[in-house]
């Protein structure tokens, strides 16, 4: 936790930096702590997931919770939208490259049954 955090500038700031410190349990949480730095894993990110649902009104995916992991860059995420470029083109060369190696693998069995 940060010791001189800014204060929050948005409504949604507030509300995730509240949802951080329930699930987490600490008493405070800073618009620019890392929620994995304070202890956060994926299985708190679902519960993070429900409660902005319920509180914002809005659906998260996990993805972005991941490639958002400070209260600034979620609350901006969740205020401007997004098309999901930025997670697009992290997800996109992995996916890519699964494909790669889904076609070597059909290969190697086409090659290894003839």
């Amino acid at each position: 936790m940060t010791s001189q955090s800014p204060l929050p500038e948005r409504r949604s700031e507030s509300v995730v930096a509240e949802i951080w410190s329930e699930v987490l349990e600490l008493p405070h949480v800073g618009l620019q702590d890392n929620f994995f730095d304070l202890g956060g894993h994926s299985l708190l990110l679902s519960v993070v997931r429900e409660r902005i649902a319920l509180r914002l009104g809005k659906d998260v995916s996990l993805v972005e919770l991941f490639a958002h992991p400070t209260v600034r860059d979620l609350a901006r995420y969740l205020d401007e939208g997004s098309t999901g470029a930025a997670t697009r083109a992290a997800v996109k060369p992995r996916t890519r490259g699964r494909a790669q190696l889904a076609d070597r693998r059909a290969a190697l069995r086409g090659g290894t049954s003839d």
